[in-house]
């Protein structure tokens, strides 16, 4: 999480605003609906990305080593071949949420939510990931271990160590 939910600009009070609201809905048991799948989204850009609204794809750095070749293809319609994957679930870290809704606090749903940043996959490698069972769930490591990626680590650099460990994050690849 390399963005604040505790500054004073306008989009740290926003996100602290809709952490709030999904705390709240998580802890009368509301259901996943189109909304709270997209305060997730909305957060989880902010958090890595400073802002709200879908990153950039040409210029977002966390991206898959295939989609980068597609990336920097220079074809018109590149984006059809990529999409933006959520490395922690959508579902998933709501699910977090409701399972710890007695004890949740502000500062624990951002860290559900910016703790594995999204990353650009291509559709080939969401079709493969999906195939192997990983669709909707399972750790990001092992979701994520037949994907090729160099230059950073699934978990955000700035998410807080696990407990139990000081280990640094895991890198998909070390590839140069």
């Amino acid at each position: 999480m390399r963005y604040s939910i505790h500054g004073d600009s306008l989009d740290s009070k926003k996100a602290r605003i809709l952490i709030n609201a999904l705390i709240d809905c998580a802890k009368v048991g509301a259901r996943m609906s189109f909304s709270l799948n997209k305060m997730l989204c909305g957060i989880s850009l902010y958090l890595e990305c400073g802002s709200f609204s879908r990153e950039n794809w040409r210029t977002y750095p966390r991206v898959s080593d295939a989609a980068k070749v597609v990336r920097d293809s220079g074809e018109k319609y590149w984006k059809k071949d990529v999409t933006f994957e959520h490395v922690r679930p959508i579902s998933v870290m709501y699910q977090m949420l409701l399972d710890e809704r007695s004890t949740m606090t502000l500062e624990r749903a951002a860290l559900i939510i910016g703790e594995y940043p999204p990353v650009l996959i291509t559709m080939a490698e969401e079709l493969l990931m999906s195939q192997l069972g990983f669709k909707h769930g399972g750790k990001p490591e092992l979701r994520y271990a037949h994907i090729p990626m160099t230059g950073f680590t699934l978990r955000s650099e700035a998410a807080p160590p696990k407990k139990g460990g000081s280990r640094k994050p895991v890198k998909v690849s070390d590839k140069a």
